[in-house]
């Protein structure tokens, strides 16, 4: 799994404390008393109003930036933060809220490059504690952005370690981990956010974290614990919220730890709910087979293939479950044909050597069960001898019947 970064919105609120330093006007108290009460365009005619009378106030020009990004314009917002910092920063301690907040910005208008190289500016231990939850969140996601996830994952596992309880900090460093292809961290940070909040989003990349450990692991005891691992949450998510997409997760996931029975019901409630689904179909297919049911796999599989013979990708792998189906079945022939529909060159010619020696048993069966036919006659004739004292001939029989049986035994069994 990669590139889930992309799919989560980190929530940061907005920064609105002020500086030290605050302008002391009529039209800057107005513009507060604006701003509060959401009346954002009247708040920002005041902060001009203020900074055309006093235009190197850092303060004023952040409000100011406040109101251009609540009224949704970025571009000017950026250009009041920035003026923000530039005057700040003569300061002889600057005020990492006005950087904090451009990044924070410049993140929004997806201009990821400066957001990093201006969060990066600022040294992460000399923020207030205050500051740092919300600095790592935005310096992941500009770090995260710009290929840079190892950063992410040192700023983040500092800040954890003193926020221990946030389920933000542990869903963006699952963001960060999967960029890095650490499926077993970004596992284990996702599964910690969704412990924390409950938050789906996290538990489904938890449950696919989970997954990816699960299919590239080589050791059985691994794959079954990440793929029960999967199950349980995935479960937990349908119970919450009883979607199909979380019906599938669980079957999906139950079917990876080869818990069959409990695949097959999930799948069947998915089933209920998206009749049409050919996956699904192909899914309930897999579980028969694997519980021996292999007519209600090939009947399944069948429907799966009408609903879906329009996706090549799907269509082999229906035809390739049905070939092994029918091989289960020593039906080679169909095997053979369903393995062919599925391009399966390799295993349609294997089919024919199977049918070759398939032959071979039944004339091999037939001709034991004629020899054994004969020895058992044998038998009964010898029987037969001794029943009327000719011992001679019941022994000489019994010589032969004992060499029949070697024999027998040697090529029949």
């Amino acid at each position: 799994m990669k590139s889930t970064a992309n799919r989560f919105v980190i929530g940061v609120a907005f920064i609105i404390a002020i500086g030290a330093v605050t302008p002391v006007s009529a039209d800057y108290t107005a513009g507060m008393d604006a701003f509060k009460a959401k009346d954002y365009g009247t708040a920002a005619d005041a902060f001009e109003a203020v900074i055309d009378a006093q235009p190197n106030e850092p303060a004023t020009h952040y409000m100011l930036g406040l109101c251009r990004r609540a009224q949704k314009n970025l571009s000017a917002a950026l250009g009041s933060f920035r003026k923000a910092m530039e005057l700040d920063s003569a300061n002889e301690t600057p005020n990492p809220m006005y950087s904090i907040t451009l990044g924070q910005t410049l993140n929004q208008a997806k201009q990821y490059g400066e957001a990093y190289s201006t969060l990066k500016a600022l040294d992460f231990t000399k923020l207030p504690g205050n500051y740092r939850t919300t600095y790592a969140l935005l310096f992941a996601k500009a770090a995260n952005e710009t290929d840079r996830a190892g950063e992410a994952v040192n700023v983040l596992n500092a800040q954890v370690r003193a926020d221990t309880s946030n389920a933000d900090l542990y869903q963006a460093l699952g963001v960060a981990q999967d960029d890095l292809g650490d499926d077993k961290a970004a596992f284990s940070a996702f599964k910690r956010a969704y412990e924390l909040d409950g938050d789906q989003i996290s538990g489904r990349y938890a449950v696919r974290s989970a997954t990816a450990v699960a299919r590239r692991s080589t050791s059985s005891t691994e794959k079954n614990r990440y793929y029960t691992d999967a199950a349980n949450i995935s479960e937990a998510l349908a119970r919450a919220k009883p979607t199909l997409e979380h019906n599938l997760l669980t079957g999906e996931s139950w079917l990876g730890a080869k818990q069959y029975s409990k695949a097959l019901s999930w799948f069947e409630k998915a089933k209920a709910q998206s009749p049409q689904n050919a996956l699904i179909h192909y899914y309930i297919g897999q579980s028969y087979t694997s519980l021996g049911q292999l007519s209600n796999a090939l009947s399944s599989l069948q429907r799966a293939l009408d609903l879906g013979s329009g996706n090549p990708d799907l269509r082999k792998k229906i035809y390739n479950q049905m070939g092994y189906v029918h091989e289960k079945n020593r039906d080679f022939m169909k095997a053979k044909q369903a393995y062919s529909e599925a391009g399966n060159r390799s295993k349609a010619a294997a089919m024919d050597q199977k049918e070759e020696a398939e032959a071979g048993n039944i004339i091999h069966e037939k001709e034991c069960r004629e020899f054994k036919n004969k020895i058992d006659a044998l038998a009964m004739q010898a029987e037969e001898f001794e029943k009327l004292g000719d011992i001679e001939s019941a022994r000489q029989m019994r010589e032969q019947l004992t060499v029949l049986q070697r024999q027998y035994a040697e090529t029949c069994r």
